[in-house]
């Protein structure tokens, strides 16, 4: 039996199906799509975890490994924003994370230290940050690092980028900058400036974790 459910994702009220037969990939990707389509802030594609007060961005696209190294941060004391999408403050370039549960695969939540029980091999399981002994942030933040990821490098390594390069990344996460126009921009150069930026090589996920702890 499907019913409906109404979420908030950034302040954007949102009603989906719901029910025992709708996957929760399924739901909050609904959800999702219809707060893209009426956000008046920048929204972008993109993990996030904070400490003291200050976020840490992972934007990409889905599969670049985003979920799993928001939790990996979480096992090591960061507070959760998001593993899926921010909104962007349009005069600060301050972040909002959406909170909703980490979606993980099999791989990931043995990588975390996590057991919930037989996944499809395309299945995700929705796991609440507190299962990783991590609280939620639900103030909005500055952003101090913006780190690209590349997974299955040969060894792990952290290369600084340039602020072009920074602002290029922020503006190709960017979910709805389409609909903004110049306000995406503003939104995406205040971001940018205010934070510094890096590519990590992947080579294993605690090690790359570690490097993204001592960076934070």
């Amino acid at each position: 039996m499907t019913g409906r459910l109404v979420l908030d994702v950034v302040g954007v009220r949102v009603e989906v199906p719901s029910g025992e037969d709708v996957p929760a990939e399924d739901l909050y990707a609904a959800a999702a799509a219809v707060a893209i389509e009426r956000a008046p802030r920048l929204l972008l594609h993109t993990g996030a975890v904070a400490r003291d007060g200050r976020a840490v961005l992972f934007p990409g696209e889905s599969g670049t490994g985003k979920s799993t190294m928001v939790a990996a941060c979480l096992r090591r004391g960061f507070g959760y924003l998001s593993d899926e999408l921010v909104a962007v403050e349009p005069d600060t370039g301050h972040v909002t994370g959406w909170a909703r549960p980490l979606m993980l695969t099999s791989w990931a939540l043995g990588a975390v230290g996590l057991d919930v029980g037989p996944l499809g091999a395309e299945e995700k399981a929705a796991v609440p940050p507190e299962r990783l002994g991590a609280a939620t942030v639900a103030a909005t933040v500055p952003v101090a690092q913006v780190v690209e990821l590349r997974r299955g490098a040969a060894r792990t390594r952290l290369t600084p980028r340039p602020a072009g390069e920074v602002l290029a990344q922020v503006l190709r996460a960017g979910f709805n900058h389409y609909r903004l126009g110049a306000d995406a921009w503003t939104a995406a150069t205040a971001l940018a400036r205010g934070a510094r930026g890096w590519r990590l090589d992947v080579a294993g996920l605690d090690e790359a974790a570690d490097v993204v702890a001592e960076l934070a």
